[in-house]
């Protein structure tokens, strides 16, 4: 899901975001009497993929196809997010033959497998008030990509008015192999393949930006 607001790769081009805390699945408990706003269109999570050793990266979209969040006495309190793995876009290449190339390697068995798993989702299984530099809250959620799922937290500035929903996430990271994300990950691999995947960082930065309407 949200990730939002990703989803890809980070380099010796900058600092690498640092990653979140991952763990087992939790339950998610449904709050009663809670108002729910659907998310609007244009909703999207900013990814950011890089390799480990050389000054390589790739940024891009991934737009959320649904969902919407719970709220009660002004406060979110429950959610989820369905994200549209078909429409990973990248936006820093300009040839549109070499962009093409990069989100269609990303679509592949390789990484997303989007054929089996078109759609990732985030749910939200609580939302803590915490102040931070630059956010009003911590989110703990379960992430599913490629039938995968983990819970991860972090932190998020979260808007509630009578209207709508501002939900955002500074960039965070996740590392990708948690969810089976793996190049070549397979027993016949080669050497050269193999050492591909170590040639990518496992760390895949993500940044939520997230509207929704009462």
């Amino acid at each position: 899901m949200f990730m939002a607001a990703s989803v890809l790769a980070v380099s010796c081009a900058g600092e690498k975001a640092e990653e979140v805390t991952t763990g087992e699945a939790q339950e998610v408990i449904e709050v009663a009497e809670a108002t729910s706003y659907a998310v609007a269109e244009g909703s999207a999570i900013k990814w950011r993929g890089f390799k480990s050793f050389v000054n390589s990266e790739h940024v891009g979209l991934i737009n959320i196809q649904d969902g919407s969040f719970a709220v009660k006495d002004g406060q979110v309190v429950g959610g989820s997010v369905t994200i549209d793995m078909n429409a990973i876009v990248n936006t820093d290449i300009e040839d549109e033959g070499k962009s093409g190339y990069l989100v269609g390697h990303l679509k592949s068995e390789d990484f997303f497998f989007v054929e089996s798993f078109p759609t990732a989702q985030f749910e939200i299984v609580e939302v803590r008030a915490e102040a931070g530099e630059a956010t009003n809250s911590v989110v703990v959620g379960n992430l599913t990509m490629r039938g995968v799922t983990n819970s991860i937290e972090f932190p998020a500035n979260i808007e509630v008015t009578e209207t709508g929903v501002n939900f955002t996430a500074p960039t965070f990271g996740i590392d990708r192999t948690k969810w089976g994300v793996k190049f070549h990950d397979r027993e016949d691999a080669s050497i050269a393949e193999s050492l591909k995947e170590d040639l990518i960082d496992h760390t895949i930065e993500l940044n939520f930006v997230v509207t929704a309407n009462a």
